[in-house]
């Protein structure tokens, strides 16, 4: 596992997010050069915003974090879709996509990206790119379709070890954090919520599989807060997601973990550049495996 340093200079994962507004209505919105759409998905059906830009060799595919819709990429798409294709979208009763009746579960989440590649006849090879809870979602992804993926990014995600590893420094803060981002979280993501804590809280990834072994960087945010309000901001808890990144990443051939103190949980926004950096590498890598397979 290879550890690049940002030379340009978490968040429960969850609430840190909450900055971006939900999109109000249906009506196509423009983000920079990319546009949303409408797109019918399922039997019922249920339509889901996309935004699909640019061309080429691959198809970037972005998941938001929890509570956010695909306006969270809209400092980054733009700029990847001018050498790849570019999928952003707000996942069921996001943004302006139609919400379900049931709450969605990590998996029904993933399986509902299935949909939308199909509604809109995506073809791989895929480049993942997830942030926080979304990087949950893009190894759930990458899970169930290994031959479809040529690479992923994870930008401060989401690990199902970190809630576990906080309870055994420090239980009683820990818990304390839970009931705090519980509270900040709005009422429309409760449910959801509830569904995801315990996928947190286990230590267990919930979705069978092996991921692909193609390149993969994680960014990590190492930024600490000079007077932290939660204890997942001290620098212990801190240490304890850097360590759970790099571990992650040494089941891969071509793993790479990019530290920044500049940005905090939300790096797409506050280094746009670093992350657009790090999916072109990651392209290029890919490049690079696929002449080597062929030769």
């Amino acid at each position: 596992m290879k550890l690049l340093i940002d030379s340009f200079g978490f968040a429960s994962i969850i609430a840190c997010c909450f900055a971006q507004a939900q999109a109000p209505a249906k009506a196509p919105v423009s983000s920079a050069s990319i546009t949303t759409e409408q797109v019918e998905v399922g039997a019922k059906p249920y339509f889901v915003q996309v935004a699909i830009g640019g061309a080429g060799h691959y198809t970037v595919i972005f998941e938001s974090g929890f509570g956010t819709d695909l306006r969270a990429w809209r400092k980054v798409a733009p700029e990847v879709a001018k050498s790849a294709r570019t999928v952003t979208y707000s996942r069921a009763g996001y943004g302006a996509s139609d919400a379900r009746p049931e709450t969605r579960t990590l998996l029904q989440s993933s399986e509902e990206l299935d949909q939308l590649v199909a509604a809109t006849k995506l073809s791989p090879p895929f480049i993942l790119v997830g942030h926080s809870y979304g990087g949950l979602l893009a190894r759930a992804f990458a899970a169930r379709h290994p031959d479809w993926i040529a690479g992923m990014v994870l930008v401060d995600p989401s690990d199902e070890h970190f809630n576990p590893a906080l309870r055994k420094l420090d239980a009683a803060r820990a818990a304390s954090d839970d009931k705090r981002f519980a509270a900040i979280v709005p009422p429309k993501f409760q449910p959801e919520l509830q569904q995801l804590q315990p996928v947190l809280d286990s230590g267990v990834f919930p979705v069978a599989g092996k991921l692909p072994d193609v390149p993969v960087v994680v960014l990590t945010s190492v930024q600490q807060a000079d007077k932290p309000e939660f204890f997942l901001e001290t620098g212990p808890a801190v240490a304890v997601k850097r360590e759970l990144h790099a571990q992650f990443l040494r089941q891969f051939s071509d793993g790479s973990q990019v530290l920044t103190s500049q940005s905090g949980h939300n790096i797409q926004l506050d280094e746009p550049e670093l992350v657009i950096a790090v999916i072109n590498k990651v392209m290029a890598d890919a490049d690079k495996d696929s002449k080597q397979t062929r030769h």
